[in-house]
C-alpha cells in the first residue's frame, strides 16, 4: 500500500537545533555551505550542506530564519558537536554566536497535524527537499515521537536522510540527490568543496543515485545487496514497509536494462529520483 498520502505529526529525535545569532550570522556562512543562507526569508526554509574539500557530505541541514537576523539550523544530532566546531572555525572574526539549543527540537507533520504544529512552532515551512513531506518546524523540546509515518513518507518521496542512508564523508552530494532537492546552488560562487561539485555538475559525472525500490512483500533491511542480471548495482540504505531506498550505480543500471532487479532475493521495481 502506498504511504504517499499518509498523515503524521512527530518530533524527530535524530535531529538537533543549532542557533547562529549576531550581525554576521549569515554572511560568514555564505562562502562555506552549498546553498544560502542569502535569500532565506521568514516563513521559508532552505536545504544546504557542508562538504569536505573533496566534495563529500560532512553533514546536511535545513536552515530557518529565526525571526530576527540569525538562523536556526535543523541538523543531524549525531553531528551536532562536530558541526559546532567546524562552523566556529569558519567564523574567523565574524560577529556571530553559535549555540546548541537543547531547549528546542525539530518536528514534522503532514495532513491535519500541520495546523497543530504551526501553533507551537518558532519557525515552520514546507520541507524544502520535497513538498510531499509536508511541514518542517522548530518547536520547544519534548514533543511526542511517532516517526514511522514520516520515515515511510520520505522513502516514498525518495528523500535519503543523513544518519539513516549515509554518514559523514561517505557520499557525494549527487549520490544522495542533493542537486535534485535544491540543496546546491551552483551559481552562488565559493563554498567548501565547490570545485569538485561544480566539475561533476558540468561534466555530467554522476555515477550514483539514491533510488526507490518497491516490493510485493516486506522490503529487505538496510545492507541488502541490489543487483540485476548478475551485475552488482549497490545496496539498500533504509526501508519501511514494502519500500526502500538504495544507493546504486546508474551506469551499471543502464547496462543491465531489461534484467530483473533483485534486492537480496526479492524482486524489486525501481524508481529513479
Amino acid at each position: 500500500m502506498s504511504t504517499q498520502a499518509s498523515a503524521f505529526l512527530t518530533a524527530l529525535p535524530g535531529r538537533t537545533v543549532i542557533a547562529i545569532t549576531g550581525p554576521d550570522a549569515r554572511s560568514f556562512l555564505q562562502r562555506v555551505i552549498t546553498r544560502g543562507p542569502e535569500g532565506l526569508a521568514s516563513g521559508s526554509a532552505m536545504f544546504s550542506a557542508l562538504l569536505t574539500p573533496q566534495g563529500k557530505v560532512l553533514a546536511d541541514f535545513i536552515l530557518f530564519d529565526d525571526g530576527e537576523s540569525g538562523l536556526l539550523i535543523d541538523a543531524p544530532a549525531s553531528e551536532a558537536e562536530s558541526l559546532l566546531k567546524r562552523i566556529s572555525l569558519y567564523r574567523l572574526r565574524a560577529q556571530a554566536q553559535i549555540t546548541l539549543r537543547d531547549d528546542l527540537c525539530v518536528a514534522a507533520a503532514r495532513g491535519e497535524g500541520e495546523a497543530e504544529l504551526r501553533t507551537v512552532a518558532l519557525a515552520a515551512a514546507a520541507d524544502p527537499r520535497q513538498a510531499a513531506l509536508g511541514l518542517r518546524a522548530i518547536v520547544p523540546a519534548g514533543g511526542p515521537v511517532d516517526d514511522a509515518g514520516y520515515d515511510a513518507a520520505r522513502i516514498a518521496a525518495i528523500v535519503p536522510e543523513f544518519g539513516r542512508d549515509y554518514g559523514p564523508a561517505e557520499a557525494f552530494s549527487t549520490d544522495v540527490n542533493h542537486d535534485l532537492m535544491s540543496g546546491i546552488d551552483y551559481r552562488k560562487g565559493c563554498f567548501v568543496g565547490q570545485e569538485v561539485a561544480s566539475r561533476m555538475h558540468r561534466k555530467g559525472g554522476v555515477r550514483k543515485r539514491t533510488v526507490r525500490l518497491e516490493f510485493d512483500g516486506p522490503a529487505p533491511l538496510a545492507g541488502a545487496a541490489v543487483g540485476a542480471g548478475g551485475t552488482p548495482l549497490g545496496a539498500v540504505s533504509s526501508a519501511s514497509g514494502q519500500q526502500a531506498l538504495a544507493l546504486i550505480r546508474v551506469d551499471r543500471l543502464e547496462a543491465a536494462a531489461g534484467e530483473t532487479i533483485l534486492a537480496g532475493d526479492a524482486p524489486a521495481r525501481l524508481t529513479l529520483p
